[in-house]
């Protein structure tokens, strides 16, 4: 060991006596190893972003809709036609109180919305006082699924569902342009709608959000851009004439904890039971995280082969490390051969230059993961400066999550100690090699 100790102390002492040519052969180490912390850290970055905002936007939600069977043999779709839907082949409230039974610990709520049409809220004393609004009915849980907050009142409830009861919930900006600083709550609106005149009593005012419905069109006078208005969705139903009470689609929220892959599996299971006896009818489920998996593998893909690209540099930069190598033993040939003259034996010349080699590596492979690591929070801030400027709206939604590859710079520095070793053994099996007479008479 001590052996050895005195093997890294003359490496380090060679190669601070040559700063400026140790420091050029390094850098080829150095670009390759940033190159490829700084890949990694942002494809990591990239994914992990990905994945923390669309589960922030409903990554955890199961989407379920009705759809027909189709036909499973060729010659059946030439006489095939969809089949019009019946009340019996929704989805009904009871079949999702019976799947929330089923799995507790999975399945939360239900997340549906039907659109009723747009129309425009007046006041009857002032024709200049009117809102323009697009009328949604939703589950109550519809609300959370969109990350609306509540600013006054109260959400819309089951009951409000159950008994069509017609209520809404407006936004904070029609507030501010229809009623002014007058408290909405509990006041009665008439929405006129192609199809009808429908009075409604606020129950709620949600925060209205641009990044979920667009950014404001400010070639439209503020008092003329339209809202949206939430109601009931057994209300919304009970208005457009039809005797449906069930969903043909919806999203099934997901418990925080729970696996999403395991609840949809569980929710396909359960409605294949309860279509069971349905000719024509049955449920089809899916989530995000499958259409992440496909995107996280591509990433994968690219960071690699990227990687990879960079990682050529390693090579450029051994060649570097060997060619230096080279250099250093013909200057110090006499310096071996005196070593060789006191009794050294090959192997612990060899050692010494093969240690030399790896030190170098390992220097270069050190400065390369901090300049990578530092330039990775770099365009980490520079990333969340421009999402915070240019971004401002949907900034609340987008969760920035930049880091280095830990796997990456063990990587590095091992493909680094490697590189060392490889180009430096030529050098140095070239070193032990030397005729001691030989060695001495060099000038």
């Amino acid at each position: 060991m001590s052996q050895f100790y005195e093997y890294l102390k003359m490496a380090v002492s060679n190669i601070r006596a040559n700063k400026m040519r140790s420091f050029l052969t390094m850098l080829g180490i150095i670009i390759g190893v940033s190159s490829v912390i700084i890949i990694t850290t942002i494809g990591g970055s990239i994914q992990s972003t990905l994945t923390a905002t669309l589960n922030s936007m409903g990554g955890n939600m199961i989407s379920v809709y009705v759809q027909a069977r189709y036909p499973e043999n060729e010659e059946d779709w030439a006489t095939w036609t969809y089949p019009d839907m019946r009340e019996e082949d929704y989805v009904s409230q009871e079949m999702i109180d019976g799947l929330i039974a089923a799995y507790p610990d999975e399945i939360t709520g239900i997340a549906a919305q039907n659109y009723l049409g747009s129309g425009q809220v007046k006041d009857e004393a002032d024709a200049d006082i009117y809102a323009n609004v697009s009328i949604n009915g939703i589950t109550p849980e519809y609300l959370s699924y969109m990350k609306l907050k509540i600013r006054r009142g109260r959400n819309l409830t089951a009951e409000d569902n159950a008994g069509r009861k017609r209520v809404c919930v407006i936004a904070d900006t029609m507030v501010k342009n229809y009623f002014g600083d007058s408290n909405p709550i509990g006041e009665q609106i008439s929405v006129a709608t192609e199809t009808g005149v429908f009075d409604f009593v606020v129950v709620g005012v949600y925060e209205y959000n641009q990044a979920l419905f667009g950014r404001v069109d400010v070639t439209v006078a503020e008092k003329d851009r339209s809202t949206e208005m939430m109601i009931p969705l057994q209300t919304c139903f009970k208005l457009q004439g039809n005797d449906q009470s069930g969903y043909e689609y919806f999203n099934l929220m997901v418990a925080p904890l729970a696996d999403v892959e395991k609840a949809t599996a569980d929710v396909i299971t359960y409605f294949e039971e309860v279509y069971s006896r349905n000719d024509k009818f049955n449920i089809y489920a899916y989530n995000m995280a499958s259409d992440m998996g496909m995107i996280n593998t591509v990433i994968n893909v690219i960071t690699i082969a990227v990687s990879g690209i960079a990682a050529i540099s390693l090579i450029v930069g051994g060649v570097g490390v060997m060619n230096i190598m080279l250099v250093s033993i013909t200057e110090r040939t006499r310096e071996i051969g005196v070593r060789m003259a006191l009794g050294a034996k090959r192997g612990t010349i060899r050692m010494q230059f093969v240690i030399e080699a790896i030190v170098l590596c390992l220097i270069g492979g050190m400065i390369g993961v901090t300049i990578g690591i530092a330039v990775g929070a770099l365009l980490g801030q520079i990333a969340g400066f421009v999402i915070q400027n240019m971004y401002a709206d949907y900034s609340s939604y987008i969760i920035m999550d930049v880091h280095p590859s830990g796997q990456a710079i063990i990587l590095s520095m091992f493909f680094s100690m490697l590189t060392g070793i490889f180009f430096g053994y030529y050098p140095a099996n070239k070193a032990a090699k030397m005729e001691v007479i030989d060695a001495l008479r060099y000038e």
